[in-house]
C-alpha cells in the first residue's frame, strides 16, 4: 500500500470510506475541505491498486506535539494490517520532523485501535467523559483573570492536583496538548482564564474557556478547585455563555469522582457522545516532562 499526501480528488474515496463509521455518518466529511487547507496539519490516505482505501490526520501542536486524529480503514480492507501500517508510519513521520510526543484519543470500547496503540508503545494516560450544561439567562458570571493576577494562576497551577492528573494538559475539543507557560501566558492575556474567588480575592477554582461562535459553544479545557467552590464556577460559567450567546457549555471531564459530582451538581450532564474517551501518548526524545521535575505547568 502507497501512503501519500490526500489530494481534493480524494473526497469521492473518503465519502465512501466515512459512510457508515457510525449509524448517522462521520464528521470528516464536514472538515475535510477544512483539513486540506489547514496548513497546520497534513491529512494521509492509503492507497492499492484498486483505489484509496484508508486515510487518516496528523495535526502540529505548539512544542513539538502532534496530534492523530480521524483514522478511517474501507470495511472491506480490514483486519489486513492497515491500521497498524497508518499508525507506524504516522509515529515515523512525526519522528522525522522532531516531534517530541505523539497523542491520539479513541472510544473505551474500540478494542482494535487499543491494541495498535500498544503495539506501537503508546500508554493509556487519562479517561473523559463529556459533559454539557445549557447557559443561564441569569445570575453572575465569573471572575474574568487579567495581568494581576498572573503569579497567582501560576501558582495555583503548579498545585493544582487535576492539573497534575491531567500531565499538564487541557482538552482542546476532542483533542489535547500541554498548557505550556506561553500558552499560559496567551490564555490570561486573552482573557480566558475565569475563576471563584475567596473574600480575599485568592482564588478557590479555575477554569480555562475557549469559544467556538461558529458551533455555538463555550467549552471548558481544563477546571480544577476546591470541591465547594467548582459549582459555583460551573454555574458562572453558564451564566457567561449566555452573555457570549453560546448555545451550550461543553467540558472533557477526567475520571475524578468527586469532579464529576461537582459539574452534576451545577447541572451539567451527559453531553452529545456518552461513553469515555480513552486518552494515548507516546514520548519520541526523551521523557514526558510532567513526570519529573521538568514540568511543563504553568508555574514553571
Amino acid at each position: 500500500m502507497m501512503i501519500r499526501p490526500a489530494r481534493p480528488g480524494d473526497r469521492p474515496a473518503m465519502e465512501r470510506i466515512c459512510a457508515h463509521t457510525w449509524e448517522w455518518g462521520d464528521y470528516i466529511p464536514e472538515v475535510w475541505d477544512d483539513w486540506l487547507a489547514d496548513e497546520q496539519g497534513l491529512i494521509i490516505v492509503g492507497e492499492l491498486a484498486d483505489g484509496v482505501v484508508a486515510l487518516s490526520r496528523m495535526r502540529y501542536q505548539e512544542l513539538d506535539q502532534i496530534w492523530l486524529e480521524g483514522m478511517r480503514v474501507d470495511p472491506e480492507h480490514r483486519r489486513r494490517g492497515i491500521g497498524r501500517q497508518f499508525l507506524d508510519h504516522s509515529i515515523a513521520f512525526a519522528q522525522e520532523r522532531g516531534a517530541r510526543v505523539v497523542r491520539l484519543s479513541t472510544s473505551y470500547h474500540n478494542a482494535a485501535v487499543h491494541t495498535l496503540t500498544a503495539q506501537a508503545g503508546m500508554e493509556r494516560i487519562g479517561s473523559y467523559q463529556l459533559l454539557a450544561a445549557t447557559p443561564l439567562a441569569d445570575g453572575p458570571g465569573p471572575a474574568v483573570l487579567s495581568a494581576k493576577h498572573a503569579d497567582q494562576l501560576r501558582a495555583f497551577l503548579l498545585d493544582s492536583p487535576m492539573f497534575a492528573y491531567n500531565r499538564g494538559l487541557y482538552s482542546v475539543d476532542w483533542a489535547w496538548e500541554e498548557l505550556s507557560p506561553a500558552r499560559v501566558g496567551h490564555f490570561l492575556e486573552a482573557g480566558q482564564f475565569v475563576a471563584q474567588l475567596k473574600p480575599d480575592g485568592r482564588l478557590a477554582a479555575l477554569a480555562l474557556l475557549q469559544a467556538h461562535p461558529e458551533d455555538g459553544e463555550l467549552w471548558i479545557g481544563f477546571l480544577d478547585g476546591a470541591a465547594a467552590s467548582i459549582p459555583e464556577l460551573a454555574i458562572a460559567v453558564r451564566a457567561h455563555a449566555a452573555t457570549m450567546g453560546a448555545e451550550k457549555v461543553q467540558v472533557m471531564v477526567p475520571d475524578a469522582a468527586w469532579l464529576r459530582a461537582a459539574l452534576s451538581a451545577a447541572g451539567y450532564g451527559t453531553g452529545e457522545w456518552e461513553g469515555e474517551l480513552w486518552l494515548f501518548e507516546r514520548w519520541l526524545t526523551g521523557e514526558n516532562p510532567a513526570s519529573g521535575e521538568g514540568s511543563s505547568g504553568g508555574g514553571s
